[in-house]
């Protein structure tokens, strides 16, 4: 059995704005190294892609396997300090992944007055996240100077991509992009259309949403050289219930979606069925559907009310 990691990206209740960050106008190597604690040999031996990560399939939910790249102790470690770095940096409002009081469910919120919504998602984003892509952003927006720039990106990449299994993933993903959601955020302002990104997802919501302004916004995600999920773009009339990362938005209001309806159905009447077993409240089936109605309560007040019926129960 591996040993989970103590590792975790440290905000240390700092925010800034990029320009305060320590990679920005970073000219020496010996200086980048020192970041790490590291002397620039040692830190130099952790950009290979050999003998740095671990590689595996995972199978997700839906049965479909996605390869991972996961960083070994050393380089786990300097991936880690770089998320801590780069998850102090000010993001803008839009993004709601990766920040402390955000969420899948405040990014649905923001649409809850919408008219037209489009919702659509970027293929394969961390690995179409490419090696120039992480060193453009190290060299242009951070502007530090070539050489360390290109150790940054060849640290933060495995086959010429972002790994998929760090801790860099997240907050890298959406920094070496940031030039293209600043593009698309501009371009939904300039249209009274309200934008927002969770990870890879992308919603927009107003009146001009349309096929045209679906058209503009695949350009400009082809021209940073991403694609534009084909089958997870929809756009959505005023009236109609609309997905957005997970959560239903109708009548102004947000709503579960019915696959948690049906999965918390299920879970219910199992434990119906040993609710007056003594080894009820150890039982596994209990954590998972308290679980299961506390994220569900996120969405809709009335299953954290069900949640704590059935925990005074399983404690009388």
């Amino acid at each position: 059995m591996t040993k989970k990691s103590k590792l975790k990206i440290e905000l240390k209740g700092k925010s800034y704005d990029i320009r305060d960050s320590p990679f920005f106008r970073l000219r020496s190597k010996k200086k980048l190294s020192s970041l790490f604690n590291l002397t620039l040999p040692q830190l130099q031996e952790l950009k290979s892609d050999i003998g740095n990560y671990a590689e595996f399939e995972d199978v997700g939910k839906t049965g479909k396997a996605r390869k991972i790249q996961k960083p070994n102790l050393e380089l786990d470690k300097v991936h880690t300090k770089i998320a801590s770095y780069l998850s102090r940096i000010k993001t803008p409002d839009f993004l709601h992944s990766g920040k402390k009081y955000h969420s899948n469910i405040t990014n649905a919120k923001a649409h809850l007055d919408s008219t037209n919504l489009m919702v659509t998602d970027i293929k394969s984003f961390f690995p179409s996240t490419k090696k120039n892509m992480i060193f453009s952003f190290f060299y242009s927006v951070m502007e530090c100077s070539s050489d360390v720039a290109d150790l940054l990106a060849q640290l933060c990449s495995i086959h010429g991509f972002l790994p998929t299994g760090s801790r860099i993933s997240m907050p890298l993903a959406y920094w070496a992009n940031c030039r293209m959601f600043n593009e698309l955020d501009t371009l939904s302002r300039s249209h009274g259309i309200t934008m927002t990104v969770y990870v890879d997802d992308l919603t927009f919501s107003g009146e001009n949403i349309n096929r045209l302004f679906k058209a503009v916004v695949n350009k400009v995600i082809s021209k940073h050289g991403h694609t534009m999920h084909p089958s997870k773009t929809k756009i959505y009339s005023a009236k109609q219930p609309k997905l957005v990362t997970g959560v239903i938005v109708k009548d102004n209001e947000l709503k579960v979606r019915n696959e948690q309806h049906q999965k918390l159905y299920a879970d219910l009447e199992f434990w119906k069925l040993i609710k007056d077993s003594p080894l009820t409240k150890n039982a596994k089936i209990s954590s998972q559907l308290l679980g299961r109605l506390y994220s569900m309560g996120f969405i809709e007040q009335k299953f954290k009310q069900k949640a704590l019926t059935i925990k005074s129960a399983l404690n009388s």
